[in-house]
């Protein structure tokens, strides 16, 4: 009996310190972005998914930011911007009224190809919800109805984004995520993914994400893994020099 129960112990202690190895393993792999080996996903009781949805991964580098930017502040590119969202940023930044012509004049200067037409439009659909139109010009009613735009950045709390540049922000994120796995990652690991990670403020599902992965796919900037069902980085090919 007594010998059973040493044996049992001993197996116990054993057992605690192969679990507790293997977990310093799957942070090594973490670490080291490397996907799991199969035998180190059995003993984590790992079941297809990966260690993918148990890492966080931290929020890429940041653009400069405005001094008066939030922790919950996101940023997009201005190229990916909408007019009406360079228009409510340009008003912001001014400190008087701007003439709709000048309004036009600074958006095209920044979006190309946006049109006159739907820039004033922009005016006659946000009068007295969100812009004031004078005879001085254009004024916005609350500095929090606009983002800021820095070094080529639009920058501000989600809402002050239209669901387009949510969804540019959400495909950022994705492709942050892939160059961070480099196994690849299924369709559910990347939207169980993005749900832990705080600096995402974009709706996530699974439609959502479908529509994101075949976008940036036609972009060329991921592609499935053989038969895998896993989306990963596309890379350059390698220039021999």
């Amino acid at each position: 009996m007594s010998n059973n129960l040493n044996a049992e112990m001993e197996a116990t202690l054993k057992l605690a310190e192969f679990l507790d190895m293997a977990k310093k393993c799957e942070q090594l792999y973490t670490r080291a972005n490397m996907a799991l080996p199969e035998p180190l996903k059995r003993v984590l009781g790992v079941n297809g998914t990966g260690t993918s949805t148990r890492v966080v991964i931290p929020a890429p580098q940041s653009p400069r930011a405005p001094l008066e930017a939030q922790s919950d502040w996101i940023w997009i590119l201005v190229k990916d911007a909408t007019a009406t969202s360079i228009v409510l940023a340009i008003l912001r930044a001014a400190k008087e009224p701007v003439k709709a012509k000048d309004v036009a004049t600074c958006v095209t200067g920044i979006l190309p190809n946006a049109l006159s037409g739907s820039i004033f439009n922009v005016g006659t659909r946000l009068d007295g919800k969100k812009i004031r139109r004078t005879d001085e010009g254009w004024v916005l009613l609350k500095p929090e109805y606009g983002g800021v735009i820095v070094d080529g950045y639009l920058w501000g709390p989600a809402d002050v984004f239209q669901k387009t540049e949510l969804a540019t922000h959400r495909r950022e994120a994705i492709i942050h995520l892939l160059n961070s796995f480099e196994g690849g990652l299924q369709t559910r690991q990347i939207v169980e993914q993005l749900h832990r990670c705080t600096w995402v403020h974009a709706p996530i599902n699974k439609d959502l994400l479908k529509a994101d992965l075949e976008i940036l796919d036609e972009k060329g900037l991921i592609k499935r893994r053989g038969n895998s069902k896993k989306w990963g980085i596309v890379t350059a090919p390698k220039v021999d020099k």
